[in-house]
């Protein structure tokens, strides 16, 4: 794989103990797991991290613990906190203190409740809440099937590129591909765009994607990895082959709720997280093993990390 061909950054989970309240003594162990996928960083607070679910006060212990680590280590992996609330107040708060901390970026996604009325009322939410961390690159986080707001991204890109000094890009988790072209066009380079829907992910980098954020890539990111070397090398059976392999995963874990799931399959691992939170139920024991069984009969495991694959296998 050519050096610095793709940016990879793990949709972090949010570890919790058995009562429901963070589990911030997993962070150490999660952060070595980055590594041991070989991603490059962490998107924080997400989707993926039951933001909606957590306080701010949990939100902002998470950023702690994670640039805590990442002090303690003194290496390069990238975080970007996602601050997103329908409380601009606290998404402002929540930027300021990212930034302060050291944080490698920002993200938010609108407000959900009081939506923009908008592009124009979107645009005026993400030049207040990066204005209050200028120092270091805001996303936007486009994801309408939770929020509702869906407006045209090459729009938003347009005004955003005029607006917001330190706009870097966008997180897109909506499935438009057709405006994410127009929006890959318009970058040239000069922004990164993060695709946010794992399953595209072989289409996307021949159309010139190099940006992904995904909760796939906690536990299968070497199967992307193996996809961009085929794809650079020009070996087409294989890239259908690694799509395949993929697919097959895809079929169980949407299945179930791809965060209840990705919680299960990181405990299989050995990096356990933990349940996950209300609103969300967490798995009974039997059906954990039946997702176990399920996942065992994929290829999923051969493309874990062979130090903890071994546990499961």
């Amino acid at each position: 794989m050519k050096k610095n061909t793709v940016e990879i950054l793990c949709a972090s989970f949010t570890p919790m103990l058995p009562d429901g309240s963070l589990n911030l003594s997993r962070i150490p162990d999660l952060y070595t797991h980055c590594h041991d996928v070989r991603a490059n960083g962490i998107f924080l607070n997400g989707t993926t991290g039951e933001c909606m679910s957590l306080s701010t006060a949990e939100r902002i212990q998470l950023a702690d613990a994670w640039m805590n680590e990442q002090n303690n280590r003194r290496d390069n992996l990238k975080i970007v906190v996602h601050v997103g609330s329908s409380n601009l107040l606290e998404a402002a708060s929540m930027a300021e203190h990212a930034q302060s901390r050291g944080a490698h970026g920002i993200a938010m996604v609108p407000t959900f409740y009081f939506r923009p009325k908008d592009i124009n009322d979107l645009i005026n939410q993400c030049v207040y809440v990066a204005a209050a961390a200028p120092s270091i690159p805001f996303f936007y986080y486009h994801i309408p099937s939770l929020t509702g707001v869906h407006f045209p991204m090459i729009r938003f890109i347009e005004l955003a590129a005029k607006r917001i000094p330190n706009f870097a890009g966008i997180k897109n988790s909506a499935n438009d591909l057709v405006d994410y072209q127009h929006c890959l066009h318009f970058a040239k380079g000069k922004y990164s765009l993060y695709w946010g829907t794992d399953e595209v992910f072989t289409m996307l980098y021949p159309g010139g994607n190099r940006h992904w954020v995904g909760s796939t890539y906690n536990y299968m990111n070497a199967l992307y990895l193996q996809a961009v070397d085929a794809i650079e090398s020009g070996d087409s059976e294989a890239v259908a082959k690694l799509q395949a392999d993929a697919d097959a995963i895809y079929h169980i874990i949407l299945a179930y709720n791809n965060i209840i799931s990705g919680k299960e399959i990181m405990k299989f691992l050995g990096v356990d997280c933990g349940p996950v939170r209300r609103p969300l139920n967490s798995l009974t024991p039997a059906d954990s093993e039946v997702l176990f069984q399920k996942l065992k009969a994929t290829p999923l495991f051969a493309y874990t990390p062979k130090k903890l694959s071994t546990t499961v296998i």
